[in-house]
């Protein structure tokens, strides 16, 4: 089922009478019922959680009062283990210190930064140096989406995070850009540096002109991460076509391809801030993919992160 659809039947939950006696709607059923599988777990196992007025459990596992409280403006990185409660079975982890997965601390009542949405309304809760575990309701999570391998419909959640750093969108911007410096002294490449860090490697001059403000532009591309991992490329099928004068590229492309002569190749580098910025995160991240090709998230590119695009311009009109 895909995601748009699970939100419509979640809706469709909601409005419609329930059968029980005492006119519950099935929304409603569901929410008793992960409320009180969650309540039994607790209870067998002999924890020390508490409810939280969104539905989700907390387990305060470490704590540190002198930690940075985690606020709206923040880039929170954080360590994670996601475990399926009934059975225990582990769905993904996340223990890479150096790079923890990052995302904007910035939810509000029209955007979710971070799935699953009762993660996104908890996180908020914890200081840098914190551990907590998130006891989280499938209503809160992905309710009837269900994905083979990883977890059926309605399944409750166990996610243990480790807060390990708390940063700036700015701060994230000034790193950014140190490493991909660091990156194209150690390729020994010879780069031209326009505003906002973007690095600019000629290929292969081209023969024709330049593209004006106005121009459709023809070209191939290939989308990678600094560490070589293709995200996506249009090699070996259609290329892609735009008019530059519309605004659909991100701003480092755009300027990129302006410098550019058609029938040329070139490397562009960029921090995020001026390829995807903040995007959503989704965990489990092994989900991404799947919900980029559904068209339910975009970019497919995750949060802060750098870029290299290879490209080929192949005609202006």
């Amino acid at each position: 089922m895909k995601k748009n659809d699970l939100f419509l039947l979640s809706l469709i939950l909601l409005i419609l009478p329930g059968c029980l006696d005492a006119g519950e709607t099935a929304y409603e059923q569901q929410i008793r019922k992960d409320d009180a599988a969650i309540q039994a777990y607790l209870a067998e196992n002999n924890i020390e959680a508490r409810k939280q007025s969104s539905g989700v459990y907390i387990e305060v596992l470490q704590e540190n009062e002198q930690g940075k409280q985690v606020m709206n403006d923040h880039v929170a990185g954080i360590l994670y283990e996601m475990n399926h409660m009934s059975g225990e079975y582990e769905i993904e982890a996340h223990t890479d210190t150096l790079n923890p997965v990052r995302f904007s601390n910035s939810y509000s009542n029209q955007h979710n930064s971070l799935y699953p949405a009762g993660l996104n309304y908890e996180i908020g809760k914890m200081r840098l140096g914190e551990k907590f575990r998130f006891y989280i309701p499938s209503y809160l999570a992905f309710d009837g989406y269900s994905h083979e391998g990883l977890f059926d419909s309605f399944s409750n959640f166990m996610i243990d995070v480790d807060l390990v750093e708390l940063t700036t969108t700015e701060e994230i911007h000034e790193k950014e850009v140190s490493i991909i410096k660091d990156y194209i002294e150690e390729n020994d490449m010879e780069a031209e540096d326009y505003p906002h860090g973007l690095y600019y490697i000629p290929v292969e001059e081209g023969s024709g002109e330049t593209p004006g403000a106005n121009s459709q532009v023809e070209f191939h591309y290939t989308r990678k991460y600094l560490d070589g991992t293709v995200i996506e490329t249009t090699a070996g099928g259609e290329p892609a076509r735009v008019s530059l004068n519309n605004y659909q590229l991100v701003q480092g492309l755009d300027t990129g391809i302006r410098l550019m002569k058609e029938g040329g190749r070139a490397t562009l580098i960029m921090p995020s801030k001026i390829a995807f910025g903040e995007s959503i995160q989704v965990i489990p991240q092994k989900l991404r993919e799947e919900w980029a090709e559904d068209g339910e998230i975009q970019p497919l590119a995750k949060p802060f992160s750098s870029v290299i695009y290879e490209i080929e311009l192949l005609a202006i009109e």
